[in-house]
């Protein structure tokens, strides 16, 4: 990255999962300038495995195994049943319409009409769940769904929000976004709830700079229609129809500008729920307990 200065500042990142322990190894020179740089994964393993070590028995006791104990009454806890298997592959709800990804927006959705009035915003129109937000990388079968599957599918602190009278044109710009880097396996693809929407890949990419400016307008999103009107049509043929704008429920994650999601500043209202428990209480009383194919 680049500071302020212009000086050249070095990041470090790692793949996600928890699957290591990372070891950095830095040299500075005495101006604090990087001047080498290393290091691997560092492999984790108990003493059952050759190269394993003893557990700290206090650590053990203390935050093992009550961590243990609770994840399990989770994975006790059945909620509902579903009659399909629900695909949250990561290749799959990066890049299209899945129905776990489905599931996860119209939770967004549901939750946010069911606080509206609590929180003094309209009723939402649309939901966007991004998928990198989604992050069991797995198809859960047909059959009990219990409280942990929610914690394995949006497992981050992120809490509902609601934009207020997106115009219709910056609608457009934030699914344009959502289709910009598809090829990429980009977390920033958009699972929707409200409205559909179709897209060309080989359509102009979106590009927004590092401080949020759309530099390059993309022109892959051609057609957005709302759901509980399909004669409300958004845009056609990749233009804007005139008309008036939605209320977004959405994450605070991408509210804030996580995976460059254009909302140039606009205001929004952060609901006291968390996306998973939006979708656990979507599932339990939305639902009913019951996840069908046509849901």
């Amino acid at each position: 990255a680049t500071g302020g200065d212009g000086a050249d500042i070095p990041v470090v990142t790692t793949s996600g999962q928890y699957k290591y322990i990372g070891q950095l190894e830095v040299t500075f020179d005495a101006m604090g300038n990087v001047t080498a740089f290393g290091g691997a994964p560092v492999r984790v393993a108990d003493e059952n495995q050759a190269d394993g070590v003893m557990a700290d028995a206090a650590a053990q006791a203390q935050v093992i195994v009550p961590i243990e104990n609770y994840i399990a009454d989770l994975a006790n806890t059945v909620i509902a049943q579903s009659e399909v298997d629900l695909d949250g592959v990561r290749s799959h709800v990066r890049t299209m319409e899945t129905n776990q990804g489905n599931l996860n927006a119209d939770a967004l959705l549901w939750q946010a009409r069911q606080l509206a009035a609590e929180y003094d915003v309209p009723m939402a129109d649309v939901a966007i769940q991004n998928g990198g937000g989604i992050r069991n990388d797995s198809e859960i079968p047909a059959g009990p769904i219990t409280l942990l599957d929610t914690y394995d599918m949006l497992p981050f602190g992120n809490f509902l929000t609601v934009f207020e009278n997106i115009e219709r044109d910056n609608l457009k710009e934030i699914l344009e976004n959502c289709v910009s880097a598809v090829e990429w396996v980009s977390g920033r693809f958009g699972q929707v709830a409200g409205m559909r929407f179709m897209y060309d890949p080989t359509g102009v990419a979106q590009v927004i700079d590092e401080d949020g400016n759309i530099v390059v307008e993309g022109t892959r999103v051609r057609e957005i229609v709302l759901m509980d009107d399909p004669q409300t049509v958004i845009c056609a043929d990749g233009a804007v129809i005139p008309g008036e704008g939605v209320t977004l429920a959405i994450v605070d994650f991408l509210a804030r500008g996580g995976d460059q999601y254009p909302f140039h500043n606009a205001p929004f209202v952060i609901m006291g729920v968390s996306y998973q428990q939006c979708l656990a209480n979507y599932i339990i009383d939305g639902l009913g307990g019951v996840i069908t194919a046509e849901m």
